[in-house]
């Protein structure tokens, strides 16, 4: 190794040491010696070795809330720094071999759903660190999830009839209901406003968000909906809000139809529907993908109704194709859907 250079004034108490009697001398020199060891000392480097200190137990394990089919369960956070994080271990008995590694976590506690209602869970914590050390657990806890209450009803129906020729259906969706022990939805259906939960119009049950029905009495009869959410212990939420469509006929283009020329802002003109509140129109490079415009037309109680193009000028000596669909709900969906028509654009 090399050692730093000597200080002016240390210097000079080395030529001091030198002019000294030999037995002196000596001494010095030992004692230089030993400064330059412990010098070297202090800069050796030493290995550790591989980490085997497991990280302290997680205090302070408390059950926070236990019911409708799930479990909560925290602790207090470790302060190592070198933490990986936690291992959750759930039993269905208290004896030490019956516990089971459920969940590995970063955060302080767990939302253990889908529990039986009937069942008393115990719960212990562990801690492991970066090298795979994982500490004792340091206390238990137990908890029964029963079921008190009634799942929330959707919040939301969205209802939208729907014909393009080949299907005719009423399409509905509804936000998801978070509830731990949530096992499925019924809908209702009704030629009324559904107002309470009947055998009679219940219409189907799913787990799923959605619903086709296809099972009507055809076009332009108006169905009422409404769904519940139903939870694992049969327990069963209020309606849902309701919503009501009808599959609507589809619009007949009737110009500019097969492939004749029109000006790069065409007229466009069909034939109204029972029903539609409004229209919606679209141009397209192909009959399915390529929208290049779309825009609303309200409904009027005209023989023919028009609209004019207002996108940006079409290229002439360009084919497009261009549908109508008549639109019965508020959220603006289409619902009878016509063919598709062709035109050229021409100067």
């Amino acid at each position: 190794m090399s050692v730093p250079p000597l200080s002016l004034s240390f210097h000079r108490k080395f030529m001091y040491v030198v002019n000294m009697p030999v037995r002196v001398f000596h001494i010095a020199a030992a004692v230089l010696l030993l400064v330059v060891l412990q010098s070297c000392e202090r800069e050796r480097i030493i290995d550790p070795g591989p980490d085997t200190t497991a990280p302290l137990p997680p205090a302070g394990i408390v059950v926070e809330g236990a019911r409708d089919g799930y479990i909560f369960v925290g602790w207090q956070e470790n302060s190592e720094r070198d933490l990986r994080g936690y291992i959750v271990y759930r039993a269905e008995q208290r004896a030490p071999q019956s516990f089971v590694p459920i969940d590995t976590l970063s955060i302080n506690y767990i939302i253990d759903t889908q529990r039986s209602y009937d069942t008393t869970y115990y719960y212990c914590v562990t801690a492991i660190d970066q090298s795979g050390n994982e500490s004792t657990a340091l206390d238990t806890v137990h908890a029964v999830s029963e079921n008190r209450a009634d799942p929330d009803a959707p919040r939301t129906l969205n209802v939208n009839g729907y014909n393009d020729g080949s299907v005719q259906e009423i399409r509905i969706s509804w936000d998801a209901v978070e509830e731990a022990d949530l096992a499925f939805y019924r809908v209702y259906r009704g030629s009324t406003p559904i107002e309470e939960i009947s055998e009679s119009t219940l219409l189907t049950e799913l787990p799923a968000t959605a619903f086709h029905d296809s099972t009507g009495n055809g076009l332009n009869f108006r169905y009422y909906y409404a769904v519940t959410a139903v939870d694992n212990g049969g327990r069963e939420s209020i309606l849902s809000p309701g919503g009501s469509d009808i599959i609507a006929e589809r619009p007949q283009p009737v110009a500019p139809v097969g492939g004749e020329k029109t000006v790069v802002y065409p007229l466009l003109s069909w034939l109204p529907v029972p029903g539609a509140s409004r229209y919606l129109l679209s141009v397209s490079l192909s009959e399915n993908t390529g929208e290049v415009w779309s825009s609303y037309a309200n409904a009027t109680g005209e023989d023919t109704l028009r609209f004019r193009y207002d996108g940006s000028a079409l290229t002439p000596g360009e084919q497009y194709f261009w549908r109508v669909s008549s639109v019965t709900s508020a959220n603006g969906k289409p619902n009878g859907i016509s063919g598709a028509q062709t035109f050229v654009a021409d100067d």
